[in-house]
């Protein structure tokens, strides 16, 4: 099968799978995303090995940031995915607009990269038009009455989760070359494993929730 079918098809798949958690009950979400807590520790565990002053950090980070995931689903102590789809949706959103913006107009000559020693690929032309959608889908949730908290903050809620998923993404790639790895596992073909996924999520999702319980917003 042609490569970009395959990304394609289970990259829709993928979605699906976190539209299903989100969207249907408070089973399926519990089902979905304890199923992907496991995938993440099962990667982190198998590539990691026996090096403990990574190992023991990484695991905490992990599952910290899925607890807090979980916390967000039942936010007011019913059932509700409604603010995680709005965080999904502007996490996919920035990385969308950093790999269109960043492949068209970042990998020119002389095109400043963001950390070459560590993504070589990533452009400062990506992030900004990353966060640009970012933003833009922000609105966008607000005006569909999904994302609740005023326009202002708004706006800073999606430059936070944009920022911080992009560390979170910048940590994962530094981790794999530490270890030499081209992706953290294949479960998910033509994209590699739940980690290369779910890298910018589990920054981003604790770092918005952080947010909005500064400014009482949940």
């Amino acid at each position: 099968m042609n490569k970009v079918v395959l990304r394609s098809i289970s990259g829709v798949v993928y979605i699906l799978l976190i539209l299903a958690g989100l969207l249907i009950n408070k089973y399926f979400f519990a089902g979905v995303f304890g199923l992907i807590a496991c995938f993440l520790v099962y990667e982190f565990i198998r590539t990691t090995g026996k090096s403990m002053n990574i190992l023991l950090p990484g695991l905490v980070y992990i599952l910290a940031s899925m607890c807090i995931l979980f916390l967000m689903g039942f936010t007011g102590g019913q059932f509700d995915g409604t603010l995680l789809l709005c965080f999904f949706i502007m996490i996919w959103c920035s990385d969308v607009g950093a790999f269109c913006v960043g492949s068209l107009f970042g990998q020119k000559a002389g095109s400043r990269k963001l950390a070459p020693k560590i993504s070589p690929n990533k452009s400062w032309v990506g992030f900004w038009g990353g966060l640009v959608f970012t933003v833009a889908a922000a609105l966008i949730l607000h005006a569909l009455g999904l994302l609740v908290p005023g326009i202002v903050h708004c706006i800073l809620l999606a430059v936070v989760i944009h920022c911080t998923g992009v560390c979170g993404d910048l940590l994962e790639s530094a981790w794999k070359r530490h270890f030499g790895l081209k992706d953290s596992g294949n479960i998910i073909p033509g994209h590699g494993g739940f980690l290369d996924r779910f890298d910018s999520s589990l920054a981003a999702i604790p770092a918005g929730a952080l947010y909005l319980l500064i400014f009482s917003l949940i």
